[in-house]
């Protein structure tokens, strides 16, 4: 049984060829980074990344990784909406408060905002004492939560001549219609 686990498990420098060649994605830099590369020619650097690339043990290590990483870096679609629900809800009023002993509009600083209105920052840019907020469009959000749900998805299509969204013919292809 332990010959068996010895035959599945990489050497270290295979699992760190493997490690930089789903960071990277090219097997010859991958192999540069993992094994000590002075004397050798760009051709056999390349030829022993390509037999790594082959062997069935750090191929399957490969596919862990790239799965572990995709499954680390998921977004879930509802996630999606609600940031960009969010950035189309901000409320303006949310960034400045009155000052009550001066009566002066004042700008809020980011820990005074509400989470909604934070996660809407784009930039915050601090010159000289003078800070300034950059926001996420909401128009762009709004393109964005539109094209996710299909909302501009043109409603009908047809094949004889174009497409039409809501009744309107939106796009013609040009085709000959058929002669009588």
């Amino acid at each position: 049984m332990a010959q068996k686990d010895k035959n599945k498990r990489l050497t270290p420098k295979q699992e760190l060829f493997c490690q930089h060649y789903v960071d990277i994605g090219i097997a010859s830099e991958a192999y540069r980074l993992a094994y000590n590369c002075a004397n050798q020619k760009p051709a056999t650097i390349w030829s022993n990344a390509s037999r790594l690339l082959d062997d069935s043990k750090v191929l399957a290590r490969i596919e862990e990784l790239m799965a572990e990483r995709a499954e680390q870096f998921k977004v879930d679609r509802k996630r999606v909406e609600e940031v960009l629900m969010g950035i189309i809800d901000v409320d303006p009023s949310d960034m400045y408060y009155v000052d009550e002993a001066t009566g002066k509009t004042k700008l809020k600083a980011p820990n005074q905002m509400p989470k909604r209105m934070r996660k809407a920052i784009k930039k915050i840019k601090n010159k000289r004492g003078e800070v300034t907020y950059e926001f996420n469009g909401k128009t762009e959000a709004a393109r964005l939560l539109a094209s996710m749900n299909g909302w501009e998805a043109p409603k009908e299509v047809n094949v004889n001549g174009g497409v039409s969204l809501d009744g309107k013919r939106i796009m013609d292809f040009g085709l000959p219609k058929d002669e009588e």
